[in-house]
């Protein structure tokens, strides 16, 4: 490597590698990008900081949630998004599961129920409807759920949104995150930061800081839940579907492995959108004779506002979310495992005789990860207690939802009512200045199996980029903050914290 390789800052480094690379080519006094004069969407001439009061990376549910939060306290935020638009999953056409708790308290409010709100405005959004096993549904519309993220993050004007960027460094000093550096578009890119906020879901920014973090768990030899990759059905017939069901209610009864649960028949009928679980000796059927092998015992879908089904059977087993090699492998099982799944349910599923594929996710649904380890952690003690804990910051409303690492069989434990999540589940053990949102905060295998669901994300973000923003407010580190002025800052904005 000769002397022209090596980095103009003498770090030793190679001058690709190295985090003063970008710095190289950003001219900090006029705080232009040296490439093409890279602009926000909202911004007009303005070009991205050298230096945020927060950065947020990942925008699915809990960074998207995270940015907005802060960014309407008025500090400089980014948001840092791997691709072409912002929400992740919210914008999947998955329908989002307990905004209601069991016993029907709205547990999500705030930024969350002000995206259903906008969404109502362009009939984009279902109501909150109970569900007899997944505590409440709320269909969406995904065209317009991207739409709405889009607008709301056009509106704020502290907020700088960077997209097709992938996170490349963490900037740690003295234990401390200081920033990061991403690849966008061939470039490398490095920002400052008063505070970081991992909203990867999969922890990419807990990892690369040196956070204590967990995978698995005992119970499961460190394995992880199954990812899967849903798609979307055109031209059911569901009143056809709904009356093989009424016809053979154990075809609707639910498993040994749903504890405390059962379906109703009246809550297909009565419903403009509806999930439902079953079809089990058809899935016998099809496996007997060769047409399905797919570890599932049962056929997942969901009615939508379009009037398509949205079926969730496929399995990744033995994945593992954080390994590059595992995930591309889950990609191409699941993508043939829709093709095994769609002839399947045309050849057996009642009503489905004539339907059509129209759509499947951008990329397989990861349900578990990397864990943070921090200042507290969310136990399945706490779950089964129904703790609310004085230092909550956000409320999980759904059950305990398990689908086996091993063989992807779903387990579902029914939890009475919303469980408290303690800001210091958000905040990061031994690393300063980094917080989590959404699925990847510090709990135990059992209690993530709660939490994982996107409208409690939402909540937890929310909470997540307020905390940013007071730090940032008080001059304070996240670990420093006053959890009462943070409960206090939340509920002035609508979030809910508690039950009634």
């Amino acid at each position: 490597m000769g002397a022209s390789d090596r980095c103009s800052y003498h770090c030793g480094d190679s001058y690709f590698n190295c985090i003063h690379y970008s710095r190289q080519n950003v001219d900090f006094r006029t705080d232009r990008w040296r490439g093409k004069g890279i602009k926000t969407g909202n911004k007009g001439d303005k070009m991205y900081r050298d230096k945020y009061d927060l950065i947020v990376v990942g925008s699915g549910p809990g960074g998207f949630a995270a940015a907005i939060a802060a960014a309407r306290k008025g500090v400089s935020t980014l948001l840092v998004e791997r691709n072409g638009q912002v929400g992740g999953l919210l914008t999947s056409g998955l329908p989002l599961l307990a905004f209601l708790d069991r016993a029907g308290n709205q547990v999500v409010g705030g930024i969350g129920q002000e995206i259903c709100d906008r969404l109502k405005e362009v009939d984009g959004v279902n109501k909150h409807l109970p569900s007899p096993l997944l505590n409440s549904i709320t269909s969406v519309n995904a065209a317009w759920m991207s739409v709405v993220l889009f607008e709301m993050c056009e509106e704020e004007k502290a907020l700088d949104v960077l997209l097709y960027a992938e996170l490349d460094r963490v900037i740690v000093e003295n234990g401390t995150v200081k920033g990061i550096t991403v690849l966008c578009k061939g470039h490398r890119m490095s920002f400052g930061a008063d505070v970081v906020i991992d909203g990867t879901g999969d922890g990419h920014v807990i990892y690369q800081a040196g956070a204590k973090y967990e995978k698995g768990g005992s119970k499961h030899k460190g394995g992880m839940q199954s990812p899967a990759l849903c798609f979307e059905l055109s031209n059911v017939d569901y009143d056809k579907s709904i009356a093989y069901l009424e016809q053979n209610p154990e075809e609707y009864g639910v498993p040994d492995t749903f504890e405390g649960m059962r379906q109703n028949i009246s809550f297909l009928k009565d419903n403009v959108c509806f999930n439902v679980m079953g079809f089990y000796s058809l899935v016998k059927k099809a496996k007997a004779n060769g047409d399905f092998n797919i570890p599932r015992n049962m056929i997942d879908y969901c009615k939508q506002l379009t009037g398509n089904a949205f079926i969730n059977v496929t399995r990744a087993v033995n994945s593992d979310s954080t390994d590059p090699e595992s995930m591309v492998q889950a990609e191409f099982l699941c993508h043939r495992q829709v093709k095994e799944a769609y002839q399947m349910i045309r050849k057996y599923l009642p009503g489905f005789e004539n339907c059509q594929l129209v759509s499947i996710m951008p990329y397989t649904g990861v349900r578990e990860s990397r864990r943070l380890v921090g200042k507290k952690k969310l136990t399945l003690q706490d779950v089964l207690a129904l703790n609310i804990p004085e230092d909550t910051v956000a409320i999980a409303g759904y059950n305990r939802d398990t689908h086996s690492p091993k063989d992807g069989q779903m387990h579902l434990l029914a939890v009475e009512h919303g469980v408290g999540i303690p800001y210091g589940c958000l905040v990061s053990e031994n690393v300063e200045g980094l917080l989590a949102a959404g699925r990847d905060i510090s709990t135990d295998q059992d209690a993530f199996a709660m939490i994982r669901v996107m409208p409690t994300c939402l909540a937890v973000g929310q909470a997540s980029g307020t905390a940013a923003a007071l730090a940032v407010r008080e001059k304070c580190t996240p670990s420093q903050l006053n959890v009462a002025e943070l409960r206090q800052e939340l509920v002035q904005d609508g979030a809910i914290i508690d039950l009634p």
